[in-house]
């Protein structure tokens, strides 16, 4: 099977911790900004320190070829906050005293983007999480470029289908698209269309912020993503587990 190509498991070495910062400076960094200058071609900053790195091997090459990133809130250090709060106010989560987890950083090598690296990476991070007792599951997913009325469609239909409402998790910027009526949009198209990562996340049973952050340092509009694990798609993760 095409999974058995394939090891996923936590970085445990200096060498497996460079290759996922390579890996994310290739093929995550580097695409959204051409221009981006990293001297020793690794994509790392001061929240790695906190962070495990799982790391996705395709065990013919013995190359990595798909990563993520994750953070436990009682793994930050005290006064540390969570990368997605530089854009996202969380407040009203966080208040819940329950464990979170940070994803981030997801990032697979171009060549395997039609493989199962997303599917078997994301299986391994419920896993973990499942046997952490952790409630909720937050980060942030992704549009391609700056201009958010380019995707003010996409937006809108997240907005009436998948918003967050039991939690009040707001953008830092005031700027937003007006969200188009319900009736004006083409539901299944708009599902279709949507980022792979974020119509993984919705299989999940995630929600989504009704607001938008506009990232124009990394080049793209960002959405909150939250799962909470007491309320998701169990279905859909059983079908995972058995990849």
């Amino acid at each position: 099977m095409e999974k058995e190509k394939f090891t996923v498991k936590f970085a445990s070495t200096k060498a497996e911790n460079e290759a996922a910062f390579a890996l994310r400076y290739r093929d995550m960094l580097l695409e959204y900004r051409a221009d981006a200058v990293c001297d020793d071609g690794l994509d790392f900053s001061p929240y790695d320190a906190y962070a495990k790195q799982v790391i996705c091997i395709d065990n013919e090459t013995g190359e990595v070829v798909g990563c993520y990133r994750v953070v436990v809130s009682d793994a930050l250090p005290s006064g540390e906050k969570f990368v997605c709060e530089e854009e996202f106010d969380i407040t009203s989560l966080k208040a819940t005293g329950e464990r979170i987890a940070e994803l981030s950083r997801a990032v697979i090598k171009k060549e395997y983007r039609n493989s199962v690296v997303l599917m078997l990476l994301l299986r391994f991070i419920v896993q973990y999480i499942r046997g952490e007792n952790i409630r909720f599951i937050i980060g942030e997913a992704s549009f391609f470029g700056t201009d958010k009325t380019a995707y003010q469609k996409e937006l809108s239909y997240l907005a009436h289908e998948y918003a967050i409402k039991e939690y009040e998790i707001r953008s830092r910027e005031e700027k937003q698209v007006p969200i188009l009526p319900k009736e004006s949009l083409d539901l299944a198209g708009l599902k279709r269309s949507l980022p792979p990562l974020i119509r993984a996340y919705l299989g999940f049973g995630a929600l989504v912020s009704s607001d938008s952050y506009t990232d124009w340092e990394f080049g793209s509009v960002d959405v909150f993503i939250l799962m909470d694990t007491k309320n998701c798609n169990e279905a859909y993760i059983n079908r995972l587990l058995r990849l």
